[in-house]
């Protein structure tokens, strides 16, 4: 379960409004870009400081996915438009399974 919706799970379960609290501000700031006081995650109990750094951690991996969309996105304007034409759908596809591990093949049985 990622951070988020521990918190969420917390907040509906009714947890130490303290605790929760500083977990509130740091999910806002983060999703608002806002500044946070990290000295107040000093105050919190341990299991609530581990489902903080969780909540970091979770930003900034999608925070770099983001960051990779967003490069592909500009790499694919860039690309001469008979490029992007030449790319077939089912290139798309078998590229996406490889990247997936799927391998983009139905593995056949021995009959």
């Amino acid at each position: 379960m990622n951070a988020a919706k521990k918190i969420r799970r917390f907040i509906e379960e009714g947890h130490d409004p303290q605790q929760m609290h500083v977990l509130k501000e740091l999910a806002a700031a983060l999703e608002m870009g806002r500044s946070f006081d990290l000295s107040q995650l000093y105050d919190i109990d341990m299991r609530y400081f581990d489902v903080a750094i969780d909540l970091l951690k979770d930003w900034r991996f999608d925070h770099h996915i983001s960051s990779r969309s967003k490069l592909l996105e500009q790499l694919l304007t860039e690309i001469a438009p008979e490029q992007q034409a030449a790319i077939s759908a089912e290139e798309v596809i078998a590229t996406a399974q490889h990247a997936s591990g799927d391998g983009g093949g139905k593995k056949k049985g021995k009959n």
